[in-house]
């Protein structure tokens, strides 16, 4: 069991290289939120953990807006790579009604369509109480990033996920220690019931198959991606725009 998975925000503040050193090994950020809300911070967050070697991970924040401008917004922002999680973050909204369970299911069945695979989701009260003891077909799809800040994660519904892939233990100032990170102080982190090398061999978690093709949008982030990665090799390395961590 290790707890070397952090998530953060734009209002975590610190330093990744710092962070590093604390024995993290993976990020995952906040990418979006509802129909129109980004992150400012996480590109170039993402960008410096990835020359940093740290594993990373993008998540989208719920809310009750169109299924289908959450999943535009999602990925026309985060722009995740087939290394990336990709996760819904499923909890109340900040800001109107919270994302049903026909959305929730709605929401992933986009993301699989789009990218060739089932999103990581993350969820704790509100998970538990709208799936209960019934089997979710679609969401039993997905790895399940359960949030539960006691001894145990106890109240997983196991009619549709029989154990957590990844288990958020605290929020840094609930649940058992650690509650903080060097470089960025208290912050919500993660445990895997496997050793560091089991987790860079199962991060993300879900990958495309082959032969699965992407859909429309799946197919506009992979030329986005693929263009950066052709420009970049064209760049001499001394004439790469630099960006402040």
């Amino acid at each position: 069991m290790i707890d070397s998975i952090i998530d953060i925000f734009h209002l975590n503040t610190g330093n990744l290289a710092t962070v590093k050193t604390d024995g993290i090994v993976a990020v995952i950020h906040k990418a979006t939120e509802g129909a129109t809300v980004t992150d400012a911070e996480y590109r170039t967050r993402r960008d410096k953990a990835k020359t940093l070697g740290l594993l990373w991970g993008a998540y989208h924040y719920s809310s009750g807006a169109s299924v289908a401008d959450q999943v535009a917004n999602f990925l026309e922002y985060a722009r995740p790579d087939e290394n990336d999680v990709v996760a819904l973050d499923w909890e109340s909204s900040t800001e109107g009604p919270d994302m049903t369970l026909d959305q929730a299911c709605r929401f992933v069945e986009m993301i699989k369509s789009e990218l060739g695979r089932w999103p990581v989701v993350y969820g704790g009260r509100l998970l538990r109480e709208t799936i209960g003891a019934k089997r979710q077909d679609v969401l039993a799809n997905c790895p399940l990033w359960y949030s539960r800040y006691r001894s145990a994660p106890i109240g997983i519904p196991t009619a549709t996920w029989p154990s957590y892939t990844l288990w958020q233990f605290t929020d840094g100032n609930n649940g058992p220690i650690p509650h903080t990170v060097k470089g960025i102080g208290r912050c919500d982190r993660s445990r895997f019931a496997g050793t560091i090398d089991d987790l860079r061999l199962q991060w993300p978690f879900s990958r495309r198959e082959e032969g699965v093709n992407l859909g429309p949008g799946g197919q506009v982030l992979m030329a986005h991606l693929d263009s950066n990665t052709e420009r970049n090799a064209r760049v001499p390395k001394a004439h790469r725009t630099r960006r402040k961590p």
